[in-house]
């Protein structure tokens, strides 16, 4: 069995679970198509520790290559401000809790081995 390492950077958030964020992709994909007007930016990644995965929802992500390097997109005050309004939106409609009550979104460096 061999093992692969990636690295994302990506704006957004995590999501915390008490279940495995594999369970929720099929809904989330469901539950964010119908409000894509709304968020046309956002999506999720699956990424964490071998199978102990965490829950992002994110607008912009970009995957680093191991033993390459990057930097995260550029982007204006005005379109993380956008970004921003799009995953309060998805949250609340994906039924994560209140917005206010997770962490603000943001620039991530996501490792991941799986």
């Amino acid at each position: 069995m061999g093992m692969y390492h990636s690295t994302y950077f990506a704006y957004g958030l995590r999501i915390p679970l008490d279940v495995h964020p594999w369970t929720e992709t099929d809904r989330i994909d469901a539950e964010l198509g119908a409000v894509k007007s709304q968020c046309p930016d956002v999506g999720h990644l699956s990424a964490g520790d071998y199978d102990r995965d965490m829950l992002f929802l994110v607008t912009q992500s970009d995957e680093i290559a191991l033993g390459e390097y990057g930097r995260a997109a550029l982007a204006t005050p005005e379109q993380r401000a956008d970004w921003d309004r799009q995953l309060r939106t998805a949250v609340d409609h994906l039924g994560y809790g209140h917005p206010q009550d997770l962490e603000e979104p943001g620039w991530l460096c996501i490792p991941d081995l799986s």
